[in-house]
């Protein structure tokens, strides 16, 4: 990320469907969710999005499954033994298109980073407008796969359940920082699935926390990772991060290099 400390980031993240209650000091309950789609897509379902007999490796890598878990695993867990495996996400100082950090090399780090990025910045945000910009400047196909993007249906869904159109309560804050990262497979140097595992915080009075796991396709394009074309691929799994369960996932603990 653009900063060492990797300060805690004021954003949202969920999507709908599997609700958590985030309860604040008068009882008022938000819901978010940790899947990426109303339903938890799965490889047939994300299979069956694609065109007839055009399922290529690149498809297949997106469809493959990852570990099922449950919604309480967002929140807790058996804490792993020893020392973690980590993923070392390279620094960067440079700012791109609708201010989101840039830079990253030509690397699967470096996809996870800049997805970690992108991620950041629309849902911190809250800002449909913004969203809508960046898929502009930071998909490799603006009309296409960007259309139904799952993070976008993310926002409407908490504005809607929140009734905040204009953003959070007065006082509220959600904050969020990467913890853990995986590259879920690759095809050539220059395009990769990436995951990230994002640690969420929303406070409002009382205190709520959940793990929050999103993977995207990554492309490199003009010297630079965008998201790539594409069905959407499967969820990946929202498991507390440092957890036995975690490390089931694949998650590689984030570390700034």
């Amino acid at each position: 990320m653009i900063r060492p400390d990797r300060a805690y980031l004021t954003l949202l993240a969920g999507v709908t469907l599997v609700g958590l209650v985030l309860l604040s000091g008068l009882g008022f309950a938000v819901y978010f969710a940790v899947a990426d789609d109303p339903t938890t897509r799965t490889r047939d379902q994300v299979v069956d999005l694609l065109p007839a007999g055009e399922v290529s490796v690149r498809d297949e890598i997106a469809a493959a499954p990852m570990l099922a878990v449950s919604r309480s695993d967002a929140t807790g867990g058996t804490p792993a033994l020893g020392q973690l495996p980590t993923i070392d996400i390279p620094l960067v100082d440079q700012i791109g298109a609708e201010g989101i950090p840039t830079g990253y090399p030509k690397t699967p780090e470096g996809a996870v980073g800049q997805l970690g990025e992108i991620l950041v910045s629309v849902l911190g945000s809250m800002d449909l407008a913004h969203v809508q910009r960046v898929q502009q400047s930071w998909f490799e196909d603006p009309t296409g796969s960007a259309g139904s993007w799952p993070v976008l249906g993310l926002i409407q869904s908490f504005l809607t359940a929140g009734r905040m159109p204009a953003g959070l309560e007065t006082g509220a804050s959600l904050t969020v920082i990467p913890s853990a990262g995986q590259v879920k497979g690759s095809d050539g140097d220059n395009w990769h699935v990436v995951c990230v595992l994002v640690e969420i915080t929303y406070t409002f009075r009382d205190q709520a926390r959940l793990a929050y796991g999103h993977c995207e396709r990554m492309t490199w394009i003009d010297g630079r990772w965008v998201i790539a074309e594409g069905a959407h691929p499967v969820p990946g799994p929202s498991t507390w991060p440092g957890t036995e369960l975690a490390l089931k996932a694949g998650w590689l603990t984030w570390r700034d290099a």
